[in-house]
């Protein structure tokens, strides 16, 4: 296919791909059609307009595509066994184990210096992210009820990764404006992290020394290594000052400290945000025993379960028993429902490709594709840790947002020759 004919095509792929940030902190329908229409797209680029020559094997990527499709081949069996099927989880878990190599081939096939542009979606989505938490703080700056698009803790989560991009991307340049340029992603990152803070978002702060290391690790080949060793714990101070002094993150630290006393020591089933984790997770547990290999099948269990056998043996009050449907953990929602195999599909799915990304930053000595590793280190970490207390991967836009992402920031760091203009 002809220049003329393919560039059109190549920009129309890059649009969408900066288009699914935005879509995913802006929306709940938008990102999974959207997703859609990227897999349609990679395909006629890997089919039509693949380079005829470039050095770029797909094969070099084998070993982490199969890794990731353990969590797909964990869902699959857990349903087999159990007689169960929800359509859902299957899909939910096929757009990452059949997304990434279709999105990374067609990314990688790409020209770079275009690719690179979708970082700008990137920052499109989280000014928007600050202007509608600002927006519904406002006026007395309380804490904003986002869950038109997610829950506070979600969309808290994904305004702080998206935050850590932008400032991330201080290393790398797109205009001739070097300085201005680095100084608006500095004041966007920090208003990032100011929204963020207005969330109240507690979980989000465990994440922060995996962000500074990997923010440090872009500069590991030429800085001082003690400097470097200072800024990390300059940072760790810094976030730490603000936990616990900034009024509404202190307050709901210490507020999550005394939920977890009276929930352990007095009332095993109270109505509070600690409390109703818990009693989520202890059933989780509960259903996770039954059958330890496989887990129960279906997500769709665990709300049945709840309002059966959960409250029966006081594992769970019958108002959560009720009023929620998932156990507000990524990982215990994959014990639970298929068991250790699908725990360790779900691991997969973060720390395959967050390896490959640590890699590359410890060993390339180009500044850039290191920055691209970061972001992507970031990306994969952030959600495993955001998972933790969040059941980030709660509905299928979710899990198509994190395939692009890890597959754009795959290709980025990924030196490929022939595709470069």
């Amino acid at each position: 296919m002809d220049n003329k004919t393919a560039t059109p095509v190549f920009w129309l792929f890059i649009l969408t791909l900066m288009a699914m940030p935005l879509a995913i902190m802006s929306t709940q329908r938008v990102p999974s059609p959207l997703f859609y229409v990227l897999l349609a797209l990679s395909l006629y680029v890997v089919v039509a307009l693949r380079p005829a020559q470039q050095t770029f094997r797909l094969k070099s990527f084998s070993t982490l595509f199969v890794l990731c499709a353990v969590f797909v081949l964990a869902v699959f069996v857990s349903e087999l066994v159990n007689g169960r099927s929800g359509g859902a989880d299957f899909e939910k878990a096929f757009r990452f184990s059949a997304g990434l190599p279709l999105l990374v081939a067609a990314c990688c096939y790409t020209p770079r210096r275009w690719l690179a542009y979708t970082v700008f979606g990137v920052y499109v989505a989280l000014f928007f992210a600050i202007g509608f938490i600002v927006d519904l703080s406002l006026p007395d700056f309380i804490r904003p009820e986002t869950s038109a698009v997610y829950n506070a803790v979600g969309y808290g989560d994904l305004t702080f990764l998206l935050s850590v991009i932008t400032l991330y991307s201080c290393n790398v340049t797109f205009t001739s404006f070097a300085k201005s340029e680095k100084i608006i992603k500095i004041l966007l990152g920090m208003a990032g992290i100011a929204a963020f803070v207005l969330t109240q978002t507690r979980s989000g702060w465990v994440a922060v020394p995996f962000f500074l290391l990997f923010g440090i690790m872009i500069h590991l080949r030429e800085n001082n290594r003690v400097k470097l060793a200072g800024v990390f714990v300059l940072g760790l101070i810094l976030a730490a000052t603000v936990t616990l002094t900034v009024p509404g993150i202190k307050d709901r630290v210490q507020l999550g400290e005394k939920e977890l006393t009276e929930c352990i020591s007095t009332n095993s089933t109270e109505l509070s945000s600690v409390c109703i984790r818990l009693q989520l997770w202890r059933s989780t547990i509960a259903i996770w025993e039954a059958n330890p290999l496989f887990g129960s099948g279906s997500n769709s269990y665990f709300s049945e379960f709840m309002k059966t056998e959960g409250v029966q043996r006081g594992l769970v009050s019958e108002v959560v028993a009720n009023q929620w449907g998932e156990p507000h953990n990524d990982w215990l929602q994959a014990l639970s429902s298929y068991g250790l195999f699908g725990v360790l599909g779900l691991f997969l799915i973060y720390f395959a490709p967050a390896a490959v990304f640590v890699k590359r930053m410890l060993r390339t000595t180009d500044y850039e594709l290191r920055t691209y590793a970061a972001m992507g280190a970031a990306v994969c970490i952030g959600f495993a840790i955001f998972g933790l207390t969040e059941t980030m991967f709660r509905g299928l836009r979710t899990m198509g947002f994190y395939t692009v992402m890890v597959a754009v920031f795959l290709a980025l760091s990924t030196r490929i020759r022939g595709v470069e203009h």
